[in-house]
């Protein structure tokens, strides 16, 4: 039906609440175990050296990219992590979208959406849009910051799934 087409883009993004608090959660557990050394030696260097671990595990996860792949009728997400470990986050096949709107859109409030799933650079004045993808088993909203050309290639195989864009 159509020619073959790829596309590929990145987006970096903030890092997630959740880094902050497993930042502070290993910085205390450190702190916990040198307080405790005086008295119990022995386990405190255990809890330091799991601390460390903590931080040295999660410390990583600061720098995201998320990495957008069209091919053809499929759209594949992938995190890449402090420019290193890539990891395979989502994906779908343009015939799964039933709509393609701004995030601010009217229109998907009256969707049912079992699941949100943010890859874009979650900065405040990003323009991003959402697709709402039919899993089978619910809906998904997949919240992505295309440019121009990743637009333009989505209007290829989903102009009539796009409003408002």
């Amino acid at each position: 039906m159509y020619g073959n087409s790829f596309y590929e883009m990145a987006v970096k993004s903030k890092p997630m609440g959740d880094f902050y608090l497993k930042m502070a959660l290993g910085f205390i557990v450190i702190l916990a175990g040198i307080l405790a050394f005086p008295f119990i030696s022995g386990i405190s260097f255990l809890v330091v050296v799991v601390g460390v671990w903590i931080l040295y595990a999660f410390g990583g996860d600061c720098r995201v990219e998320y990495e957008y792949t069209f091919t053809d009728n499929e759209v594949e997400i992938a995190a890449v992590l402090n420019a290193q470990k890539r990891k395979e986050l989502y994906s779908f096949s343009m015939d799964k979208v039933t709509m393609i709107v701004p995030k601010d859109s009217q229109r998907i409030e009256n969707e049912q959406i079992k699941k949100i799933k943010d890859y874009s650079s979650k900065q405040d004045d990003a323009e991003v849009i959402c697709m709402v993808v039919d899993t089978g088993n619910g809906k998904h909203m997949v919240i992505l910051e295309p440019n121009e050309k990743a637009l333009a290639h989505i209007k290829t195989f989903a102009r009539n799934k796009m409003h408002d864009i």
